[in-house]
């Protein structure tokens, strides 16, 4: 009699592991851990590898397989998730470092009723001790070639050719702090003020000016302006976000005393509301460009 296939025979100790832990999407390199570290007292044969282990999951239906292909190398990722994993768990499994952000984090605080197709993930660039940005001299030339330019935009684009789903990772600059952080189920996101900030300084990976607009409206009863600003000096951009932060406060019809201290801080700068404006206007009070319409 042929004896029973090893990984059969660990089934209920294998999918307990599973259900028993928080985590709830792994990465190939998770599961080789995973393996390695369980093998032994699971008894599974030592001929068996890690590859056996991941075609053993997905066949015995403990995880689900996830394919998703990176949209400029074509290379392709695999993710193993539960059966109730959404692409929240499969982004930060990813990226465990990362956290949602930009229109994903628009979408957890119901800023948006939109329900995009594309998940926005947040990750920090280590500090590779080059100065800091308030040590950088900014220009009107410099600020006026950098914004006739389109936004630039992450090339690491992964899309799940099934339901198409794509997932943005975004580094953010060394520079920037991971201030303005909440987690809710093992998900980590930027909380309510950090994305109105993201949102307004990104305008692409949010919907574009109006949809960011409509987020600024749709939170005025909950934002807190205070912390808003704080947030933003704490940050300490080289551009003048400031007055970029108030326009959208006074055009979503904030009581003047809630953007007054964003006023304060207008710099002599002229700025932009978005990159590569064809058409523009100028508001004079908040020394913005921005799209005619808007």
């Amino acid at each position: 009699m042929m004896r029973k296939e090893s990984f059969e025979a660990a089934y209920q100790a294998i999918a307990d592991y599973f259900h028993d832990t928080n985590t709830q999407a792994f990465t190939t390199f998770d599961l080789s851990n995973i393996f390695e570290k369980n093998r032994d007292s699971w008894k599974i044969a030592s001929y068996r590898t890690a590859k056996h282990f991941f075609k053993y999951l997905e066949n015995s239906g403990i995880l689900k397989l996830k394919t998703l292909k990176h949209q400029s190398t074509g290379s392709i990722k695999t993710i193993l998730s539960k059966s109730n994993a959404n692409y929240y768990d499969i982004a930060l499994t990813i990226k465990k470092d990362g956290y949602l952000s930009n229109y994903t984090a628009m979408s957890i605080h119901q800023l948006t009723l939109q329900i995009p197709k594309s998940i926005y993930i947040s990750f920090m660039k280590s500090d590779d001790g080059r100065s800091n940005s308030s040590d950088v001299t900014l220009s009107q030339n410099s600020i006026d070639q950098a914004f006739a330019k389109p936004q630039r935009i992450t090339s690491e684009v992964y899309k799940s050719e099934i339901d198409n789903y794509r997932l943005f990772f975004i580094q953010k600059g060394y520079s920037e702090k991971e201030i303005g952080l909440e987690s809710n189920q093992g998900i980590t996101y930027t909380d309510l003020e950090r994305t109105l900030i993201d949102i307004a300084l990104r305008p692409a990976y949010s919907g574009g000016v109006f949809e960011v607009l409509e987020a600024y409206v749709n939170a005025r009863e909950v934002i807190d302006t205070n912390k808003l600003y704080n947030y933003l000096n704490q940050l300490n951009y080289i551009y003048p976000y400031h007055q970029l932060i108030g326009f959208y406060l006074e055009k979503a019809n904030y009581e003047e005393e809630r953007y007054l201290m964003f006023y304060e801080n207008i710099s002599s700068l002229k700025f932009y509301l978005t990159y590569n404006i064809s058409n523009k206007q100028y508001d004079e009070k908040w020394k913005i460009y921005f799209p005619k319409g808007f």
